[in-house]
């Protein structure tokens, strides 16, 4: 595995932890969108 194929996968993990991992202490919200409500 290069090095490239190790940032590769960190960003994709990343993301997903951002993005579209729902929480339940976030109402079954991302991150993400948590804290875009917020803002709004």
């Amino acid at each position: 595995m290069s090095e490239s194929d190790i940032h590769k996968l960190v960003e994709e993990y990343i993301y997903f932890y951002n993005y579209q991992r729902f929480q339940a202490k976030l109402k079954q919200r991302a991150p993400v969108d948590c804290r875009h409500a917020l803002a709004a």
